[in-house]
């Protein structure tokens, strides 16, 4: 009997002395992209494209310095293959903790003017590829939107 009382006693101090480790990715995760409205009038100042999507990193290294030139969040047009890179927001230091981890949403905002157009074009279609990078220049998944709408 004590034998069995000496191993479940161990047992409980080796459960006790096991520390929770984070087991997310320290690589950051993109999940739920979405892209509304899916049309635009071309060169627009009063239309505004939305970029959504969750994230997630492990080890919470996201959101460079806006002075810096680290880009938190690249954003491809199909058309031209071409790539705008965004800030996150600030971050402040007290929710990023390493031990747990990091998640939300975004939202990236691109006004309609800015979105070059090809003039002899009625109508014209394009997506966008969406990534992160975090502090450690670890790059996220890549996803696509839906089609975007342009017409004139």
């Amino acid at each position: 009997m004590r034998f069995f009382i000496v191993l479940a006693a161990l047992f409980l101090f080796l459960l006790a002395a096991c520390s929770k480790t984070n087991n997310i990715s320290k690589i950051p995760q993109i999940s739920a992209l979405s892209l509304f409205p899916d049309s635009i009038k071309a060169g627009s100042s009063q239309d505004t494209v939305y970029l959504q999507f969750h994230f997630r990193d492990g080890d919470a290294d996201i959101g460079n310095d806006p002075n810096g030139t680290n880009y938190d969040i690249f954003v491809i047009d199909s058309r031209h293959n071409d790539t705008t890179g965004y800030f996150f927001p600030p971050i402040t230091n007290a929710i990023k903790d390493p031990s747990v981890g990091l998640e939300g949403d975004c939202t990236v905002i691109i006004l309609a003017a800015l979105i070059p157009v090809d003039s002899t074009k009625q109508l014209d279609t394009l997506h966008y590829t969406v990534y992160m990078q975090d502090q450690a220049l670890h790059h996220s998944n890549v996803l696509t939107t839906t089609n975007l709408y342009i017409h004139q």
